[in-house]
């Protein structure tokens, strides 16, 4: 297998590996004024901070000008990354939070490639997204001519339960006018998925009867400590959803009231309180999407931890009577292990009580770049036809 961009042209170079199973993919960046370049690769690139030692990710500069990183990584590897040049060098030590997050604001996407994530409402730089060939595909993502398109609405909702007024994005699909009791899907962390090709994807979506025509509810999560403080207060915000939301969102869309066809969804603190609502609210919330689900929290544990069953959501699904919810769940193989761990433990759990669960891990990490690819499959498990 040869390079699959021309160097000439670009930087990436991804080759064969002698074990087909995997890739050797060389990363270069050119630009003055450096003393290191890291690349952020996420997930890998937290972990090697976190083991205060980042040289398995720093490029090293030729003697041609350009800073370049070859790593071995697997053919169904996809991930976000980006290069973060530092005036200081960064081998050898470790990095305190406040070096690290200033490094991490300073990154540069990959000019080269063309599938660039960003920017997003409350985290503006830009990264490219690599997918090896055999990562799973994402058929739904490009714009495709002659596809009808929906229609994203932005408004402000203010939440006496919350204390705090937010935007809400809501899509609604091609022929909405004539259409009526339609699916619903609520997705935390809506200032991500209205900015990153999810409407696209649902016009792709429907205009395939991959799923039926569905309105999608995408909730603003204001900012990262009201986020982190909000969807882990999980009795207050299921009350939010269901005293003030959803009889919001039914007063202005023609949504279906059957909880079977209201998928509510999340991505790592959102997965762990769309679990909580199809557990406490299945006569609301029947469908749940949890992508990269925190249940490990409250306590995460040694990296060493195994054994995640005590944790206050895991132990519900496990002592409480099984309800009528149906899951789909997905990990990332390269998470912090708490994550994969705990994961594991909930699917487990929901197996032997009897839930209808699709469960599936990729191989990347607590990612955007994997969440977005893997949404249309949940979409499709909780939906079909």
């Amino acid at each position: 297998m040869g390079p699959v961009v021309d160097p000439r042209e670009a930087y990436m170079l991804v080759e064969a590996d002698p074990d087909p199973a995997f890739r050797q993919v060389t990363f270069s960046w050119s630009g003055d004024g450096a003393a290191d370049v890291l690349l952020r690769l996420n997930t890998l690139s937290y972990q090697a901070h976190t083991r205060g030692d980042l040289s398995p990710l720093l490029l090293t500069r030729h003697d041609d000008g350009v800073w370049r990183l070859t790593l071995r990584l697997r053919a169904d590897f996809r991930g976000a990354y980006a290069f973060c040049p530092s005036p200081v060098p960064l081998g050898g030590r470790r990095l305190t939070d406040q070096e690290w997050g200033d490094l991490n604001a300073a990154a540069l996407p990959d000019e080269s490639h063309p599938d660039i994530l960003g920017p997003l409402p409350y985290d503006h730089t830009l990264r490219s997204v690599l997918a090896l060939p055999d990562a799973p595909p994402e058929p739904w993502l490009a714009p495709r001519a002659g596809v009808p398109t929906g229609t994203v609405a932005e408004q402000r909702h203010t939440s006496t339960v919350l204390g705090t007024a937010r935007r809400i994005w809501t899509y609604t699909p091609p022929g909405y006018a004539e259409l009526d009791d339609l699916p619903v899907v609520l997705l935390f962390d809506g200032d991500d998925w209205a900015h990153c090709g999810l409407p696209t994807m649902l016009d792709n979506l429907i205009a395939e009867r991959a799923v039926p025509p569905v309105v999608a509810i995408m909730i603003d999560a204001l900012d990262p400590d009201s986020r982190t403080a909000e969807l882990t207060d999980h009795p207050r915000y299921l009350r939010f959803l269901l005293e003030e939301l959803m009889p919001w969102v039914h007063g202005q869309w023609r949504v279906t009231a059957d909880p079977a066809r209201t998928v509510v969804a999340g991505q790592s603190f959102g997965g762990l309180l769309a679990a909580y609502a199809g557990l406490h609210a299945p006569r609301r919330f029947g469908a749940v999407l949890a992508q990269s689900g925190s249940f490990w929290w409250p306590r995460a544990g040694d990296d060493d931890t195994t054994d995640f069953t005590d944790r206050p959501l895991i132990t519900a699904f496990g002592t409480a009577d099984p309800v009528p919810t149906r899951f789909y769940q997905e990990v990332g193989l390269i998470e912090q292990p708490r994550i994969l761990v705990a994961n594991r433990h909930l699917r487990d759990v929901l197996r032997a009580r009897g839930y209808r669960l699709d469960y599936a891990e990729y191989h990347g990490g607590h990612d955007l770049a994997c969440w977005r690819a893997g949404l249309p499959t949940g979409l499709i498990a909780l939906l079909d036809r």
